[in-house]
Formats: structure tokens, C-alpha cells, sequence
């Protein structure tokens, strides 16, 4: 990551620190919402890295064993039925089959611009920013071959939505963000689905608790020189937003 990204970077995750509340505020036409998530990610997919391929899997049951927690969250500034949100994510995971294993970290920063439509639906557009360094080991006939991804780093556009819909009046909701992006600009697909229940327990706070898949495809070099990560993270996610 060269200096002008990490201060790009540091900028964004300045003004960063969760699921997007879009409830309107109508009375009140400023709004600030932040918060802080736990994620326990899983990953499955085929990765390659210096052309030497592997398929990794590790279920929901395996996380525990095989994968560590991830951390995110969000900061979102509203103005009327406006608002700009920003995310940071840090996966760190490690998965293991018998023939492969596989250690990555990955940082995310995702920058949007979006508009409540309505009291139960907003539209975003933005961009996601991945850093990405890691190493596969492979166990075949010819013994142990163990490569490294280097970093890689890329950007994807992505437009999306939030959805919230009351289930015991505001105290309540069941809400998720869902988007997708990448259309061969970074990565040839990349998408988001966050379904969650949010719990507004005062009016200074709420706790989510949800499930989040991400999904990338990647893609650069061919030959020896081929890195590939086509990868889709899961796992439950819990959540805490303070709304100032």
C-alpha cells in the first residue's frame, strides 16, 4: 500500500467507524449514526496465488475451529433524506482442507453517497476499496508447495439499498443492506447481502444481530504469475450503533 493510499485510507476510516440507520429524521434534518460490529467469518471459494490453485471451504460449524473474527463498522452523516456512510472491514482468516491451506487479511473501505426514497428504503452508490495479502500452501505429489499473494489492492464500484420494516413499531426491525459492484473495473463481481434484526433499546442506542455473506472475484496475472481470489465470506454478525 504506498503512502498516498494510507492517507487516503486513514482519511476515509477517520470519518468511519455499522449498519446504516434510514429511519427519516425529519425534525431534526442532521443526523449521525456509529457504530462498531463483530464479525465471525467463514470463507469458501478457490484462490490462487503465483498460479498455484486450491478450494477452501470451512462452514458455519468450522469457524470457530479454523477462522478468526473480523471487525467492522460504520459511521453515517444524514441531512434530510441525504446522507454519506462510510465502512471500514478487517478480515483476518485462516482455512484449512486436506490437501490446502490458506491465511489472508483483508482490509475494506467503502465510501457511499445514498438517498432515503422512502420510510422503508434508501439507494446508494459508491465504491469499495480491498487490500489484500495473504499466502496458499498446496500438499500434492510433488510435496509441499507453499505461495504468497504479495498485497493486492483494487477499487470496485457498487450501488445497493438498505431495507427497514417495522416489526413492534420503531423498537424493532428487521432491516438489510445489499449491494453489488465491481462490473470488471476492480474485481469482475463483488456483492454484499446483510439481513438483521435491529433492536433500538433507547434513544441514544441500538443492537443488531444478523447474518452477512461478501462475495469477490478477483482476478490479475496469468501463468506462474496468476492471482485469483474468488471468495465468499460468511458468518453471524452482532452489532452496536449509538445514534447522535
Amino acid at each position: 500500500m504506498n503512502h498516498k493510499t494510507r492517507i487516503s485510507l486513514l482519511t476515509l476510516v477517520g470519518f468511519s467507524l455499522a449498519p446504516v440507520t434510514i429511519n427519516a429524521q425529519t425534525e431534526n434534518k442532521w443526523s449521525l449514526d456509529v457504530s462498531m460490529n463483530m464479525f465471525l467469518a467463514g470463507l469458501s471459494g478457490d484462490v490462487t496465488a503465483h498460479g498455484v490453485p486450491a478450494h477452501l471451504n470451512a462452514s458455519f460449524g468450522d469457524i470457530f475451529d479454523h477462522l478468526d473474527v473480523a471487525a467492522a463498522g460504520r459511521a453515517t452523516m444524514g441531512y434530510d433524506r441525504w446522507f454519506m456512510s462510510t465502512e471500514f472491514s478487517y478480515l483476518k482468516l485462516k482455512a484449512s482442507v486436506p490437501a490446502a491451506r490458506a491465511n489472508f487479511e483483508q482490509w475494506l473501505v467503502e465510501p457511499s453517497l445514498g438517498y432515503q426514497v422512502c420510510n422503508h428504503f434508501a439507494a446508494f452508490a459508491g465504491a469499495r476499496y480491498n487490500n489484500l495479502s495473504g499466502d496458499v500452501s498446496v500438499t500434492g505429489p510433488l510435496g509441499n508447495i507453499r505461495s504468497t499473494i504479495g498485497t493486492q489492492e483494487w477499487w470496485d464500484p457498487i450501488i445497493g439499498g438498505l431495507v427497514s420494516v417495522p416489526l413492534i413499531g420503531n423498537a424493532l426491525t428487521l432491516d438489510g443492506r445489499f449491494d453489488i459492484g465491481g462490473f470488471g473495473v476492480g474485481s469482475d463481481l463483488t456483492w454484499q447481502a446483510y439481513p438483521y434484526l435491529s433492536w433500538r433499546f433507547a434513544k441514544w442506542g441500538s443492537a443488531q444481530l444478523g447474518y452477512r455473506w461478501l462475495g469477490t472475484d478477483y482476478e490479475t496475472g496469468s501463468g506462474t504469475s496468476k492471482c485469483r481470489y474468488d471468495v465468499v465470506v460468511q458468518g453471524p454478525q452482532v452489532g452496536l450503533t449509538v445514534h447522535l
